[in-house]
């Protein structure tokens, strides 16, 4: 499965679109303060199906996949958190 991502920036957030070879959805972000780098919204577990159109036991490795790839494209020298509804990015160096 090729998996990608867009990044659509407006000012202080933007939107994070996922794509594979099935199907795109988009997630809306927004820039941290302090060791916040940035924080994506993310469906939760109830919501997951109905809002991406994939599987919930495909959930974690599609977030993992987007947390990862966002620090590749966007953020490098950074770790991610994962919670129920975002995934927060932090400055590696102080966190």
């Amino acid at each position: 499965m090729t998996q990608k991502l867009e990044y659509i920036n407006q000012g202080r957030g933007g939107y994070v679109i996922y794509r594979d070879n099935e199907t795109e959805f988009k997630l809306s972000f927004e820039f941290g303060g302090g060791d916040c780098i940035a924080i994506i919204y993310i469906p939760t577990i109830e919501e997951w199906t109905s809002k991406t159109n994939k599987p919930l036991a495909e959930r974690l490795n599609i977030l993992k996949f987007i947390a990862e790839q966002s620090i590749r494209d966007q953020a490098p020298n950074c770790i991610y958190e994962l919670s129920d509804n975002c995934i927060e990015i932090f400055n590696k160096t102080t966190k």
